[in-house]
């Protein structure tokens, strides 16, 4: 089992510069101005990963023929695909092959899955992940077919159409499909596909003896007790040991749940350390600013001073000297007469001078002492610097150092049981299958022919313990993004969507249902990641955070709210094993540049990237 790394993304044509994005494990990031290509380079991921129909035709593709998808797989060789923009077939290439020419001769790769074939794409990646060969029951009468690629990858790309619809994430809307992609939704919660589903069909009234299907059930029954004698065990041995088995992995899954509870309290504490350092740092910046404008009026202070002193000596001057002509209107001595005809009184100036001269002189005063508590406050805090930082360099090395290792030690033991309890598992379903094959032979002969019956109908179930888990991880994600009232999640088995406090999510706007669509496609892959199931390993949300720059009215708008920062500190604290391409309008904050890739299109020719393809 290994997961599906997404590197790379081109499109090439004749006399055409390469379009092309690259992309890194964990959190990538792709935004920037409307029209430039983004949603697009969602759908060509689809397109890439088996999607029927061919890519959007957008004028910017026009001369471009070929689109490729560069995938890693811890385990496998490197996978390079190359399709037309038209849809069909692939060219494989098992080498790491970005722009360059292919070194290696292609193979052909089918785009649609066939359950006998092992050349098409479904089974290439499938295989990746572990879950080749799995079956879907594909309506509610009991009919089987085997899972496809495209079952769990409308799971993991989400385009900006899908992430706003109202319906459920988990289905398309299409009704002949909504069985088989709530069983591929059971697939991942549970790693139990629909193989274990025996349904009988109709059975004539009347029937001949089917000589065929006795021979082929004897010869089935004979291969298959070979099987099991040339394992030499017996069932109770097999139960005996999945006992021990199952109390093993309990000891190990609560010393598994320890560890990661240990695991989480220190990354809280390096959450916290890390907080205190920004706010630390962050305050600093914020007093040598405060501290520099205060200095510039102080020194404005004392350049009002110093004019107003002049006003008030000049004026001073003035009401005591030899009576002269006026200074300000040019009055003679006897034609004087204050203010009755002239507009100046000079010795109004003088004291409103002086008035002001005080008021100045208090202000720069509490300035000065402002000045100072900041620089005392600065100081406190340069010398609290370094403490935080080694708090959290302390919880930085615990982490990997200790934790780490020490969680990664419980997880291989923890693996290694499922193995040898997947080993056992194995040869007690072949023990039931030949149960199974005796049984039907048995039926064949005691049947007669008033034996007919109705068909006979199931509906697909998950747990509701499984699901209410699923829901917490989910509940649990939203309280962390800091969304508006996620106190309550519930999953509603009739809309097979998720309730968050008593209100569908269906119901609310686009821009929530967006947020929440995205937390959902989040807790799957989280969920499956923390109970080992196999995930594809990688998300692509298109306009996750619409509700910040297109919501649909005041319920719907989130601006304003810590929930776009939240979100993508969540995301770059997630294991880089879990790949999350997001694609926004807006730029993300900026403490996300430098800790994960971003690609900004700015759609300006002079100005950075101008979109997904290059303007030639």
């Amino acid at each position: 089992m290994s997961d599906l790394l997404i590197r790379y993304l081109a499109f090439f044509g004749s006399g055409r510069k390469p379009a092309y994005l690259e992309f890194e494990p964990g959190l990538n990031v792709i935004c920037g101005a409307s029209e430039t290509g983004k949603s697009f380079i969602a759908e060509s991921i689809d397109f890439m990963l088996g999607q029927e129909n061919p890519v959007r035709d957008i004028p910017e593709r026009a001369r471009y023929d070929r689109a490729r998808l560069v995938i890693e797989s811890e385990g496998y060789p490197p996978l390079t695909l190359d399709r037309s923009v038209e849809g069909g077939h692939y060219r494989a290439y098992d080498e790491l092959l970005f722009d360059g020419q292919p070194s290696i001769e292609a193979r052909i790769v089918r785009w649609k899955h066939a359950a006998s074939r092992t050349d098409t794409l479904s089974y290439e990646l499938l295989s990746r992940i572990g879950y080749a060969g799995k079956v879907l029951r594909s309506n509610a009468s009991g009919k089987m077919r085997t899972l496809s690629f495209r079952d769990l990858a409308r799971l993991c790309v989400v385009t900006e159409e899908e992430i706003q619809r109202r319906g459920s994430p988990v289905l398309s809307g299409q009704f002949v499909t909504a069985t088989s992609e709530y069983s591929a939704f059971k697939l991942m919660l549970t790693g139990n596909d629909d193989s274990a589903l025996v349904l009988a069909g109709d059975i004539p009234a009347r029937r001949e003896r089917d000589d065929g299907k006795v021979e082929l059930l004897d010869q089935m029954i004979t291969e298959l007790q070979a099987e099991l004698d040339e394992e030499g065990i017996e069932e109770q041995e097999l139960r005996d040991q999945e006992e021990r088995l199952n109390a093993s992995l309990e000891d190990q899954a609560a010393a598994l749940q320890s560890a990661q509870r240990e695991l989480n309290k220190l990354m809280s504490s390096r959450a916290e350390a890390a907080k205190t350092l920004r706010g630390t740092k962050a305050r600093m910046l914020e007093i040598t600013e405060l501290v520099e404008r205060f200095t510039l009026l102080d020194k404005h202070y004392g350049t009002d001073l110093q004019r107003l002193r002049a006003i008030h000596e000049s004026g001073t001057l003035f009401v005591h000297l030899v009576a002269k002509p006026c200074p300000l209107c040019g009055a003679l001595p006897g034609n004087q007469h204050l203010d009755t005809e002239c507009d100046a009184n000079t010795e109004a100036v003088v004291r409103a001078a002086n008035a002001e001269l005080v008021k100045i002189e208090r202000l720069r005063r509490e300035l000065a002492e402002t000045i100072a508590s900041l620089r005392a406050e600065y100081m406190e805090l340069e010398a609290a610097h370094p403490v935080a930082q080694k708090n959290y360099d302390n919880v930085e090395s615990q982490l990997r150092e200790l934790m780490v290792p020490a969680l990664s030690e419980e997880r291989a033991s923890y693996n290694e049981l499922m193995s040898k309890m997947s080993a056992v598992r194995s040869s007690l379903e072949k023990i039931s299958r030949l149960k199974n094959l005796i049984e039907r032979r048995a039926d064949i002969d005691v049947e007669d022919d008033g034996s007919g019956r109705s068909k006979q109908e199931t509906k697909t179930q998950i747990s509701k313990s499984v699901l209410d888990e699923f829901a917490r991880e989910i509940q649990q994600i939203l309280e962390d993004w800091d969304y508006p009232d996620a106190s309550r999640v519930f999953f509603d088995e009739g809309k097979k969507d998720i309730q968050i406090s008593g209100k569908e999510r269906g119901s609310t706007g686009k821009g929530l249902r967006a947020i929440t669509h995205a937390a959902f496609t989040i807790g799957l892959m989280q969920f499956c990641r923390e109970r080992n199931l196999p995930h594809p390993g990688f998300v692509v949300l298109d306009s996750p955070l619409l509700a910040y720059w297109k919501p649909e009215g005041k319920d719907d708008d989130l601006r304003g709210t810590s929930l776009k920062q939240n979100f993508y500190r969540y995301l770059l604290g997630m294991s880089k094993d879990n790949q999350v391409i997001i694609i926004e309008n807006e730029h993300p904050p900026a403490f996300v540049e430098g800790s994960a890739p971003v690609t900004v299109f700015t759609k300006n020719p002079s100005d950075g990237r101008y979109g997904f393809f290059p303007l030639n």
